[in-house]
């Protein structure tokens, strides 16, 4: 049975009575495994629900809805029969690189490629069933994320200590020949499928285009829980520099072979080199953000939206709190605030101790290391320090299960504001 989360008020299920304490047995005669199941069986203008009622009774309900009309119900998961676990013991794999105390989410190993088709989540796909295959093609479940890392099959298997890893090429080439599309990643790892294998790698995901809509690649991360995991180390600057100068040589092959790019690099190889980072338009409505592919160049471009005053009516100096990675991406956020008068600002890098110094994104900070880096600071000194939200989930939590509310009460003598976005960041600065 299907728990119910809400019941949006006045929708079709609302009139027709049903409850946020009600579970549903059937839809149409169907058990529904997942949100998928859902979707498919309320595409009828009629719709027949089994329920059990709060108090154990055993109702049906008919539902009768116009094309458009909202059904109204909301489920507080997307997974009802349980979320496929990953079955991969990956040499990367950043989960394994955390203590057990922090948010939840964090520490699920899932590998399931309903969360990739509803909500974007990479998925191996070494533990596909052949009935999940089949409805996978059968549906359409398309585009999916599938995190490849390398077409080598000898090389996946000793990546990701998994015999079914050495089967992507003969999954992905029946997702092309089924028009399955599908968002590719490659976690880049020193010594294992950089140099020549990056080159397989990016010249066998060519051939699957037009299916392939985007490659990802992204630089190992590594944090300083790693007792017991494989040996393995980040990327230096110059091997950095390489891979750029290999993924550019691809980008051109694209370009010459398709008309259009799709190969993106993660936002970390430039800040942390000399390459110019791509502009804008070159990332092609931004399939990959979430891989922090693209950010800065999102940032760049909300920039130039912003109109910047030439002064405050009073003189503010302010702090902005940000990571290692961080502070380079604001580079030209920062560049226009000094044309402000009246306008004093600092930026304050926070070190990730909890961590480790290897991590320097800004999404990866922590209460603690926030509190640190504050805790420095002269509380009578600034008017605002500034904290980007990113830092939170959607409960208000920090990654080590602090609650911003309980952060702002301890560190309540700083005049502390948490914003989103550059444009929040200067309604505050003009209007408080």
């Amino acid at each position: 049975m299907v728990k119910i989360k809400n019941i949006i008020p006045n929708s079709t299920a609302d009139k027709a009575g049903l409850k946020e304490e009600n579970k549903i047995i059937t839809i149409n005669g169907q058990k529904i495994n997942d949100y998928i199941d859902y979707l498919y069986q309320i595409s009828e203008p009629v719709i027949e629900l089994k329920i059990e009622t709060k108090s154990g009774q055993i109702k049906n309900i008919k539902l009768q809805r116009r094309p458009g009309e909202e059904l109204g119900i909301e489920f507080r998961e997307i997974v009802f029969d349980g979320l496929k676990q990953c079955k991969n013991n990956c040499v990367f794999c950043f989960v394994k690189q955390q203590p057990q105390n922090m948010r939840n989410s964090l520490n699920q190993m899932d590998d399931d490629y309903r969360f990739s088709f509803l909500q974007g989540s990479f998925v191996t796909l070494t533990n596909l069933e052949q009935r999940e295959i089949e409805r996978i093609i059968d549906k359409n479940l398309s585009p999916l994320n599938i995190s490849v890392h390398t077409t080598n099959p000898e090389l996946r298997v000793e990546m990701m200590k998994n015999p079914r890893a050495g089967e992507i090429n003969r999954l992905l080439k029946l997702f092309q020949k089924n028009n399955i599309q599908f968002h590719t990643q490659i976690v880049l790892c020193p010594g294992y499928n950089d140099r020549e294998e990056l080159d397989k790698t990016l010249a066998d995901l060519l051939d699957f285009y037009p299916q392939i809509l985007s490659i990802g690649i992204v630089p190992v991360g590594l944090t300083r829980y790693r007792d017991g995991l494989a040996d393995l180390r980040t990327l230096t600057k110059k091997e950095m520099n390489n891979s750029l100068e290999q993924i550019k040589h691809w980008q051109q092959k694209a370009v010459e072979k398709y008309s259009e790019n799709f190969i993106y690099a993660a936002d970390e190889f430039y800040l942390n080199t000399e390459f110019k980072l791509p502009v804008y338009n070159n990332y092609n409505d931004f399939p990959q953000l979430e891989n922090g592919i693209g950010l800065t160049a999102l940032l760049n471009e909300e920039i130039k939206e912003i109109n910047f005053p030439d002064s405050l009516t009073e003189q503010k100096k302010i702090a902005v709190i940000t990571s290692v990675l961080g502070e380079k991406a604001l580079k030209k956020f920062s560049d226009s605030l000094k044309h402000i008068d009246q306008l004093e600002f600092d930026f304050k890098v926070a070190q990730n101790e909890f961590f480790g110094e290897s991590v320097t994104v800004t999404g990866l900070l922590t209460a603690q290391d926030l509190r640190a880096e504050i805790k420095k600071m002269n509380k009578n000194k600034y008017h605002k320090i500034f904290i980007p939200e990113i830092v939170l989930n959607d409960q208000m939590k920090f990654l080590d299960e602090v609650k911003k509310e309980d952060f702002l009460d301890e560190l309540s003598e700083y005049n502390l504001e948490f914003v989103s976005n550059i444009k929040e960041f200067m309604e505050v600065i003009k209007n408080g």
